[in-house]
């Protein structure tokens, strides 16, 4: 019987085909927040928790791809939206991957974050209720038994290809499409092209003040 979800390989291609398509292999973070109850949190709320109750300012909605102007210009933006109760985080470096703000995201929520950059450095995160539970390096993953807290997360918990040596894995094996197939068949919020080309809420905070 089907369930008319995709399969892992079918979202992992998903994955793999917009990382490269869309240049995202060469840095980006990605942030699903998932809140207790389905309350949804207000943009305000959203960009409260992450600029840390610091300065923030809400631009005109914007696509991923203009988020460079900002960028060249001294700013640091991130883009967030709405996937039913689900907020979601889209930005080009490192915020969603920072414990403080993660712990802040997590308040009431279970949070989960992909981020990586061009130098490979990288980081799986896992936050709930105010508490970071895992933070994962794909090129150093450990096992499964090594994060106390995997057990909250049972949709990694079980993806046995990930948890291996990294020479050990096949030639073709994608970490970061494996990553954000992850989070979509844990959350049910999909990344997609579609997404990526429309306008989506734009907030600009101070990354220094954010993580402290």
């Amino acid at each position: 019987m089907s369930t008319g979800q995709p399969s892992t390989a079918d979202l992992r291609e998903h994955y793999r085909g917009l990382i490269n398509t869309r240049g995202l292999n060469v840095a980006m973070c990605w942030t699903v927040i998932v809140p207790e109850a389905g309350t949804e949190l207000s943009l305000d709320q959203v960009a409260a928790r992450l600029s840390g109750g610091t300065a923030h300012r809400v631009h005109n909605a914007m696509r991923f791809g203009e988020l460079w102007d900002l960028l060249y210009a001294g700013e640091y933006p991130v883009l967030i939206d709405w996937f039913d109760s689900a907020a979601v985080v889209i930005e080009y470096d490192y915020l969603g991957s920072s414990s403080a703000v993660l712990k802040r995201l997590s308040h009431r929520a279970r949070v989960y974050s992909a981020w990586w950059n061009v130098n490979r450095h990288n980081r799986l995160s896992f936050a709930v209720d105010g508490e970071c539970l895992l933070m994962i390096d794909a090129l150093f993953p450990g096992r499964p038994q090594h994060y106390p807290g995997i057990g909250q997360w049972p949709e990694l918990e079980t993806m046995t290809d990930f948890f291996v040596e990294f020479e050990e894995r096949g030639d073709d094996y994608d970490w970061r499409a494996a990553w954000l197939a992850l989070i979509e068949q844990t959350t049910g919020v999909r990344l997609s092209a579609e997404w990526l080309d429309q306008a989506h809420p734009c907030v600009t905070v101070n990354p220094t003040d954010a993580t402290r």
